[in-house]
């Protein structure tokens, strides 16, 4: 198996060509899907008894309060199939590569312990960028780095716009990103980019100013 140890460039065969890399796609799709359909199949179920609690004249308001809270779980289920999609174009393009201490915990800003990024620009590999995980409450590398990780990080993508990041193997994927990549209230980003890396940003659907 090759892995691109050089922090700038693109060198290497993309990661959707790496053993391993589609069936760890398949088994995070696996898991968000079923996680959807246990999640609709629990609201469905709660909204059945809610029914019956408005015939019997049992306390239908505080019988319907979880309705909600089961309904964001499972709209954080179905948002997960946008990042599946970004994953799989990223996979498609960019190689695997490695990262030593390319994440660590941070605890400074407050008392829950975030995972933090810090990779290698591509076309100025002195300078580092630090994409976002997210998902609120549902962020893997939280918990990843809560239990300590000690291994070089496998990512693949340009940490100026959107990566895929998981444990050697690959294992454990992720999607990390910074909010210019996608987020058009945000301005997306001008300056420092080699036509390689605006080719590739814009074949993941990332935007890229002209």
């Amino acid at each position: 198996m090759r892995l691109s140890k050089n922090a700038g460039g693109f060198d290497g065969p993309v990661a959707w060509e790496t053993p391993g890399t589609r069936a760890a796609l398949c088994r995070w799709a696996a898991r968000l899907v079923a996680k959807m359909l246990g999640w609709a199949a629990v609201w469905l179920a709660w909204l059945y008894g809610v029914v019956i609690a408005i015939f019997s004249g049992g306390a239908a308001a505080v019988a319907a309060l979880p309705l909600a809270v089961i309904a964001y779980l499972v709209s954080a289920q179905v948002s997960g199939l946008f990042k599946l999609w970004r994953m799989y174009r990223i996979l498609k393009v960019y190689p695997w590569r490695q990262q030593p201490d390319g994440v660590h915990p941070d605890q400074r800003r407050s008392r829950v312990v975030r995972a933090v990024f810090v990779l290698p620009n591509p076309d100025q590999p002195e300078k580092t960028e630090s994409p976002k995980e997210y998902g609120g409450f549902f962020r893997i590398w939280d918990r990843v780095v809560r239990r300590g990780f000690q291994d070089e990080l496998w990512y693949a993508g340009d940490p100026r716009f959107a990566c895929v990041v998981a444990r050697p193997g690959p294992k454990t994927l992720s999607y990390v990103a910074q909010s210019t990549a996608y987020d058009h209230r945000t301005s997306p980003r001008r300056k420092g980019l080699s036509p390689e890396a605006r080719a590739r940003a814009r074949a993941i659907g990332a935007r890229v100013a002209d």
